[in-house]
């Protein structure tokens, strides 16, 4: 299969699986798949190619929220957020792939998702706490849904990505010649 293609059908394959999994949970505040898949296809693809289907994928989610779109402070920092945890994917590739025992990829990939979850939490916390407001207020009643997320994401990091980085880092499959699929039909 054409590279450019793999890497398409593997983003547009892997983002659809992540809104059809985060639709039915939008009812359970901050548990979501997004920034796991966001993150995978950085470190499947670098990070410039994490970054734009983290960006365009979650001005999309951000967008056609079934809760109703963010306000735009607050949606412009959920597209940055999320795009980079496309970039972070792309920049620990050269650390992942050094890591051979399974107990220390589980952590590090727990780690990792810690830090985008904190990272994406503390923008558009401080975005809605600035526009919102009073700013303390909202940011510490912040805290409990951030907290869901981080452990949320620290458990589908640790849990998923040892899988979903060996499964995105397989070569292609080779195509199946005219004549043997011919003759199978038969």
């Amino acid at each position: 299969m054409n590279p450019a293609l793999r890497r398409l059908a593997q983003s547009g394959g892997l983002v659809a699986a992540a809104f059809a999994l985060k639709y039915p949970l939008v009812a359970i505040p901050n548990v979501e798949p997004l920034t796991l898949v966001f993150f995978a296809l950085g470190y499947a693809h670098g990070p410039l190619w994490g970054a734009g289907i983290g960006a365009v994928s979650e001005l999309i989610f951000a967008t056609l929220n079934p809760l109703g779109p963010s306000l735009p402070p607050v949606w412009l920092t959920q597209i940055v957020g999320m795009s980079l945890a496309g970039v972070a994917g792309g920049l620990i590739r050269p650390l992942w792939t050094r890591i051979e025992r399974k107990g220390t990829k589980i952590l590090v990939a727990a780690v990792f998702g810690i830090a985008v979850t904190l990272i994406f939490d503390l923008l558009t916390n401080l975005s809605f706490a600035v526009v919102i407001g009073p700013f303390w207020p909202v940011m510490i009643a912040a805290i409990p849904f951030a907290a869901v997320h981080v452990a949320s994401n620290a458990l589908l990091f640790a849990s998923v990505f040892p899988i979903l980085s060996r499964w995105l880092a397989r070569p292609s499959h080779p195509v199946v010649p005219a004549e043997a699929s011919s003759s199978q039909v038969s």
